[in-house]
Parts: structure tokens; sequence; C-alpha cells
């Protein structure tokens, strides 16, 4: 089994929440809260990239051709340990090795990300695809780093060069979907969500972006849908809870509301919103004690 065999990007780049989706999910940053009976916006999640088995369903370790191909092997154990400095020098030592090595640089521009490096990581992912223009990876990977630099446009070309390459790609269409959502573009957000799950029918991350997505158009009845059948398929996770329960808030029932906020805070114990909002529900339940205690919470939480 050779490196590019095993070793494309998309192995490395999954979709958020969805490996770990629990441990990334439940932890909305915490604001300081009023005693505010208005439910506060959905909570979306910041695109984080994470490890994945991905297209890799064989446990057969993979074979270095060449010394530079070793350079990247190494630099792939330090990556998936987190230690980004030394995934770095490996894969700047494979580079001066082989300076036509695409998976190299692809690697590089993905540590460099992860690092917050923006500048070094596109100019990385670009001399991947100047190499091997043919790598659907490599644009979903500069893809996400225009994204996070606030490049929505780019980010979008990208995810589209990489869906021209392989059509069936389903990070890139959650990707692009969610480009589309920080431009408002919720229909064309809405219709890449959807293909997704035309390709991956239990992909949980999809049907709860798209609820994100629906809940900004205000159509609730699909939302609460898209954040139910994700809770079902699971993991589960706070904010998939917090963001029905605020759904089924913005349309006056407030016991189901009360109850999804309820399971949200006991997956997160520390979360400020959830607090707020049933604290808000009690109150429009007339439970005032319970709203109080909320709030009280909330306010304890926030100044922390």
């Amino acid at each position: 089994m050779t490196i590019k065999s095993v070793f494309n990007l998309r192995v490395f780049v999954a979709i958020v929440a969805f490996t770990v989706f629990a441990s990334c999910a439940g932890t909305a940053s915490p604001q300081a809260v009023s005693e505010n009976t208005t439910p506060r916006q959905p909570v979306t999640e910041n695109i984080t990239p994470v490890q994945s088995t991905g297209d890799n369903l064989t446990p057969e370790q993979p074979v270095a051709k060449s010394p530079a191909e070793g350079k990247v092997l190494k630099g792939d154990s330090y990556l998936q340990s987190g230690d980004w400095d030394k995934a770095i020098t490996e894969y700047t030592e494979a580079i001066a090795l082989d300076a036509g090595l695409s998976i190299a640089y692809s690697r590089l521009g993905f540590a460099c990300y992860l690092k917050g490096d923006y500048e070094s990581a596109i100019a990385d992912f670009t001399r991947a695809i100047e190499i091997n223009p043919k790598d659907a990876g490599y644009y979903l990977g500069r893809g996400l780093v225009f994204n996070d630099s606030g490049d929505y446009g780019k980010a979008i070309s990208d995810f589209t060069r990489a869906l021209e390459l392989d059509p069936k790609y389903t990070d890139a269409y959650l990707y692009r979907g969610k480009a589309y959502y920080k431009q408002e573009e919720f229909p064309k957000s809405i219709a890449d969500f959807s293909r997704a799950i035309d390709i991956e029918p239990n992909n949980a991350k999809a049907y709860y972006d798209r609820g994100l997505a629906y809940s900004f158009k205000a159509d609730y009845e699909r939302a609460i849908a898209d954040y139910t059948r994700a809770i079902e398929i699971g993991p589960p996770f706070a904010t998939a809870y917090y963001n029905r329960g605020l759904t089924h808030h913005i349309k006056g029932d407030y016991n189901n509301a009360v109850e999804d906020y309820t399971k949200a805070i006991e997956m997160n114990p520390n979360y400020v919103t959830a607090y707020n909002n049933r604290g808000g529900a009690y109150l429009k339940l007339g439970q005032y004690d319970k709203a109080e205690s909320d709030f009280n919470k909330a306010k304890e939480l926030g100044s922390r």
C-alpha cells in the first residue's frame, strides 16, 4: 500500500462534530446573559477539521517508497498527535527531498491551517494543486482556509472545483453549504446539505446544518424535523437539543422547549444560553421560581 493510496487530504479533513461532535458541538461559547425572555439565535458550529478514518477502511499501514514519503508519514504521526510544529518540520524536510511531492505540500498546508497560519496554508495548498490539479482533497483543504479567513467566495469556488472532480464528495457539499450559509444564501445552502444527505442518508451533520438553514429561513417545522433526525442518527450533542428547543420556543411550544434545553444542559452543565432560554420558557409557563433559578445560574456562569 503506497502513501498516496491512503494519505489523501480527505482522510484528515472530516466534518466537525460527527466524529467528535459530542465534544465540539456541546460547547457553545458562553456569553453573559440577562434575564431575557427572547430566545437567542441558533448556535452554529465552527468549521473545525477533525481526524477521521475517511475512506481508509483497512488497518494495513502505508509504506513509504522514498525518504521524502517517509518524512510525510512521520509528519502525519505528529499531525495526528496534535504536534503541529514537529509535523511542519517533517513536511518541510520532505519537500526539501522531493519538491514535486504534492502530498507533502498539502500536509504542510493543513498543519499551517491548524496553527492558524492561513497565508502559509493557502500558499502550500496552492502549490499542491499546481503539482496535482486533479486531487479534489487539495481544493477542499484550500477552501477550508479561505472559509475560515472569511473569504467565502474563494472558498465556494474551491469547494465547487472539488465537486467537479468528485461529484459525490460529501464533505465538499457540506462545507460549501456552510459557506453559502455564512453569506445568508440559504436556498443554496439547503440544496448542498440536501445533496449531501442524498449521498449519505445517515449523515447527522448534514441534517443538523440543514436544520440551521431552515431555522434562519423561519421554516421551523422542517428545522425541527432535521434536528430530530440528527439526534436520532447520533451521537447526540448539546447544540442539536438546544437549537431544537430554541425552535420550539420561537413557535410558542414552551414545554417542548424546556425539555430540549434541559437535555442540552444535562450534556453541557455550563451551557449559559440554554439556562437563559429555559428561564424564558419557564417564565412563559408561569413557573417563576424555576425561571428565576435559571436566570441566576446563567448570570453565575456568564460571569466566570
